[in-house]
C-alpha cells in the first residue's frame, strides 16, 4: 500500500465515522426520583409529572410556565392546590346538594370526612392525592409519555363518598409540539358507574398582552351550566 492509498483509507474511515454518528433524539423521558420529565427538544416543550400524584407540576414552552405552579417541587407536593392542571374527579363542578343519584339510588356524602364540602360540592376530591402509581414511561422517535394510575377502590375514604370501585389512568404524551392528557376510567363495580370528570388548568400566561392569547376547546358538545 502506498502512502497516498493509506491517507485515502484513513480519510474514508473518518468520513464513515462522521456519517454514522447518531442524530440527536427529539423526545426524551427521564426519571428523577418521583418525577418523570418529558421533553420535545424541537418544540422546546418540557413537562414534569409527579408520578405519586399523577399530576404535572411544570408545563413549559421555551422555559416559560404555561400553568401556575409552586415555587419548588417540595412545596407542590405538600400542597399542590389549584396549581398545574387539577383533575376534577369523581365528579366535576357542581352538585346542587350534598348527595348524588345513580341507578335509581341516592348517595349522601359524609361531610365529616372532610374531603367533600357543602352546601354545593364541586371539583371532586382526588386532586392532591399521593396514592397514584407509576405504570410506564418511555420515549421513541414519535413521542414521549408517562402513565400513572390511581386505584380508587383501594382507598376507604374515597369509597365511602363514592362507592363505585374503579381505577383512573392518566397518560401525559408529548408529540408534534402538543401535550395530550389521555384519561381512562375502568369500572370494577357490579353496577354502572356515573362519570362526570374534568380538568381545571390554571393558566400562567407569559409576559405580554392577555388579549393576544386565545384558548380553544375541541369539544363536540357543550352544556350550559345553570346556577
Amino acid at each position: 500500500m502506498t502512502r497516498r492509498e493509506f491517507q485515502t483509507l484513513v480519510l474514508a474511515a473518518a468520513l464513515a465515522s462522521i456519517t454514522a454518528a447518531p442524530a440527536a433524539q427529539r423526545y426524551t423521558a427521564r426519571q428523577d426520583g418521583d418525577v418523570v420529565a418529558l421533553a420535545d427538544t424541537i418544540a422546546k416543550m418540557d413537562v414534569e409529572v409527579v408520578t405519586s400524584m399523577g399530576k404535572a407540576w411544570k408545563i413549559q414552552v421555551n422555559g416559560q410556565n404555561l400553568v401556575r405552579t409552586s415555587p419548588s417541587l417540595d412545596a407542590f407536593v405538600q400542597n399542590s392546590g389549584l396549581n398545574g392542571m387539577p383533575l376534577l374527579a369523581p365528579f366535576a363542578n357542581r352538585l346542587d346538594e350534598t348527595a348524588f343519584y345513580a341507578n335509581g339510588k341516592k348517595y349522601n356524602f359524609d361531610l365529616e370526612l372532610g374531603n367533600v364540602r357543602g352546601p354545593i360540592p364541586g371539583t371532586g376530591f382526588v386532586n392532591g392525592s399521593k396514592a397514584w402509581q407509576l405504570v410506564d414511561f418511555k420515549a421513541d422517535g414519535k413521542n414521549a409519555w408517562v402513565t400513572c394510575r390511581l386505584d380508587f377502590y383501594k382507598i376507604p375514604i374515597y369509597m365511602k363518598q363514592f362507592p363505585f370501585a374503579h381505577t383512573i389512568t392518566l397518560t401525559y404524551r408529548l408529540a408534534d409540539g402538543a401535550l395530550e392528557v389521555k384519561t381512562r376510567l375502568d369500572n370494577l363495580s357490579s353496577e354502572p358507574m356515573p362519570a362526570v370528570i374534568g380538568f381545571h388548568p390554571i393558566y400562567e400566561l407569559p409576559d405580554g398582552n392577555r388579549d393576544d392569547w386565545t384558548v380553544s376547546v375541541d369539544a363536540k358538545t357543550h352544556w350550559i351550566e345553570i346556577p
